[in-house]
């Protein structure tokens, strides 16, 4: 339970950046489950990641902990501040 939310809350997190142009680890992970499941969805207002968050289930393991760690690294930076 408390990891589906954990995900969950990545997702909201990171996923702006699945969409965007920026070169990671995450976009590559990511970048084959964004284009199966949300393929059709125009990229802008939270689209894709809203998108991302209806197909959590079907997420490939690579792109869940791809978004995990970017979550993580997040919730690190904010510490710091």
């Amino acid at each position: 339970m408390l990891a589906a939310r954990l995900l969950v809350i990545s997702i909201g997190v990171v996923a702006p950046s699945i969409a965007s142009a920026e070169p990671g680890a995450m976009q590559g992970a990511c970048k084959t489950d964004v284009k199966a499941l949300c393929g059709s969805v125009q990229p802008g207002g939270g689209r894709i990641r809203e998108c991302m968050k209806e197909h959590r289930a079907q997420l490939s393991n690579g792109c869940k902990v791809s978004i995990a760690d970017r979550m993580l690294e997040h919730m690190g930076h904010k510490a710091n501040n």
